[in-house]
C-alpha cells in the first residue's frame, strides 16, 4: 500500500466526488490530520464524516480517502490526543488521533457491508460493469463534478443517469477490493499498548473482515491482551463479524459476553442463543450499562442489537414468550426510541408480516391486549411533543391517541 502522503500525491482527486462536491479538496483537508494543530484535525475528521462518509453513504472519494487513513495509523502523530466527532462515545475527554482513525475504518466498512454485505465479488464485479457506456464514464465524472459546484446547468440530469448507480457501485467493489490492504494496517493495533486503541482496532477488524466478504481473522493476540469486559465483548463481536464460532461464549460467566456471543449470525438457528437475547432484554436498562466503552459495533443503545437480531430470528408463532421481553423494553422506551425498541415485536404479535399495515386492528386477541396494555402503561411512549411514536402506531393500524389505545387494549 502506497504511504499516506503518496495516496494524496498520486491520486486523480478530479475524477471523484464526495457529498459536497469534487474530490480535489481532499488532499488539503486529508493532509490536515497531521498537521498536529487541534483545530485543523479536528476539521479534518469532521469532513471525514461530513463529505467522505455523508449519513453511511459512500463516494468515488470514499477509496483513496480510507487508504490514506489506513496509511496514518502506523504514524507516530496519531498518537496526539485530539477531540473528534464522537467524544462522548470515545471515552471522557480527547482520545488518541489513532482511535479516531480507527473508528472512521470501522464505520467505512459497517455502510458498505450493509450495501453489498449480500453481492458475491463476481456479482459487484458486474454491477460496477459500464458495460458499453465505459466510454461514456469520465465526460460523465466531470459533470458530476461541475453540477456538484452548481455550474452545470444539466444537474438534475446528471443524478438521475444511470451510470450514477455504475459509479457508486464501483465505489462499494473498490472498498471491498481494499478490505484486505485496511485489515493489515489494522492488524499491528490488535495488541497496541493503549486499551482503548487495541479495542477499536479489534472493531475495526471485525468490520473489515464483514465487508471484505467475511476475510480470516485472528484475534488471539488481541484476547491475551485484554482486561477488561468491553475489550472481551469487542473480541467476540468481531469474531461474530468474521463469521466465526462464538457458541464456546454461550456459556461464559459474564452475561455481556454471552449476549455478545448470541448475536453472531452463525448462531442464528441456535435455540440457546435466542434464549441468551431474551434473557438479556428482560433487564434492557441494565444491559445498556454493560460498558464503560461501548463497543463500537453498536449503533446506540445495546439492547437495540438485541432486540434487532431477536426479530430476524422469531416469528409471530414467537409472540406469547416475546411478551415479558416487549413489556420489559416498553417500560424503558421513549417516542424517539420505540421503533428500535418496539416496532418489530409489535409487528410479530399482530402479524403484520402477513397482513396490510394499513388495516386497523380493531378485534385484537387477549396475547395482542396485552402487548397494547404495555403501550398504554409506558409514560415515556406518550410525548405530546413527538411525532415518532404515533407514525409507528398508525403504520401498524393502531389508534395514536392513549386513551383510543387503553380502550382497545381493554376490548373483549
Amino acid at each position: 500500500m502506497d504511504t499516506a502522503p503518496d495516496i494524496l500525491r498520486t491520486t486523480d482527486w478530479s475524477r471523484t466526488f464526495h457529498a459536497y462536491g469534487p474530490g480535489t479538496d481532499a488532499p488539503k483537508h486529508l493532509a490536515a490530520l497531521r498537521s498536529g494543530q487541534d483545530s485543523k484535525v479536528a476539521d479534518a475528521l469532521g469532513y471525514l464524516y461530513s463529505a467522505i462518509l455523508h449519513q453511511g453513504t459512500v463516494y468515488p472519494a470514499t477509496p483513496p480517502a480510507v487508504l490514506h487513513v489506513a496509511g496514518l495509523l502506523s504514524d507516530p502523530a496519531a498518537d496526539r490526543p485530539v477531540h473528534g466527532v464522537f467524544d462522548e462515545a470515545m471515552g471522557a475527554g480527547a482520545a488518541p488521533l489513532r482511535q479516531h482513525l480507527l473508528r472512521f475504518l470501522a464505520d467505512v466498512a459497517w455502510s458498505v457491508a450493509e450495501v453489498c454485505g449480500g453481492y458475491s465479488d463476481a456479482e459487484l464485479d458486474a454491477l460496477a460493469d459500464p458495460g458499453e457506456r465505459r466510454g461514456e464514464l469520465d465526460a460523465f465524472l466531470e459533470r458530476m463534478a461541475r453540477s456538484e459546484d452548481g455550474d452545470a446547468d444539466d444537474g438534475e440530469e446528471v443524478w438521475e443517469d444511470p451510470l450514477l448507480e455504475t459509479v457508486m457501485n464501483t465505489v462499494l467493489r473498490d472498498l471491498r477490493r481494499a478490505a484486505p490492504v485496511l485489515l493489515e494496517a489494522v492488524r499491528p493495533l490488535l495488541t497496541h499498548r493503549d486499551r482503548g486503541v487495541r479495542q477499536r482496532a479489534v472493531t475495526a477488524a471485525g468490520a473489515l473482515s464483514r465487508m471484505g466478504g467475511g476475510l480470516a481473522l485472528d484475534l488471539s493476540g488481541a484476547a491475551d491482551y485484554a482486561e477488561s469486559r468491553d475489550e472481551g465483548a469487542a473480541i467476540v463481536l468481531a469474531l461474530a463479524e468474521s463469521g466465526g464460532d462464538t457458541a464456546e461464549f454461550l456459556t461464559h460467566q459474564d452475561p455481556a459476553i454471552r449476549a455478545c456471543a448470541a448475536l453472531a449470525p452463525s448462531l442464528t438457528d441456535d435455540p440457546a442463543a435466542t434464549t441468551e437475547l431474551r434473557t438479556a432484554l428482560l433487564d434492557p436498562a441494565a444491559a445498556d450499562a454493560w460498558f464503560a466503552d461501548r463497543p463500537g459495533y453498536f449503533d446506540g443503545h445495546v439492547r437495540f442489537s438485541m432486540v434487532k437480531a431477536l426479530v430476524e430470528r422469531s416469528e409471530s408463532e414467537d409472540a406469547p414468550d416475546l411478551l415479558p421481553v416487549f413489556q420489559a423494553l416498553a417500560a424503558v422506551s421513549s417516542a424517539f426510541t420505540a421503533e428500535r425498541d418496539l416496532q418489530g415485536l409489535l409487528s410479530l404479535a399482530l402479524g403484520r408480516e402477513r397482513r396490510s399495515a394499513a388495516a386497523p386492528v380493531e378485534y385484537p386477541t387477549e396475547l395482542q391486549r396485552a402487548y397494547l396494555r404495555a403501550l398504554v402503561d409506558s409514560d415515556g411512549l406518550w410525548d405530546p411533543g413527538t411525532a415518532d411514536f404515533t407514525f409507528l402506531l398508525k403504520g401498524l393500524g393502531l389508534p395514536p391517541v392513549r386513551e383510543s389505545m387503553r380502550s382497545l387494549a381493554e376490548s373483549s
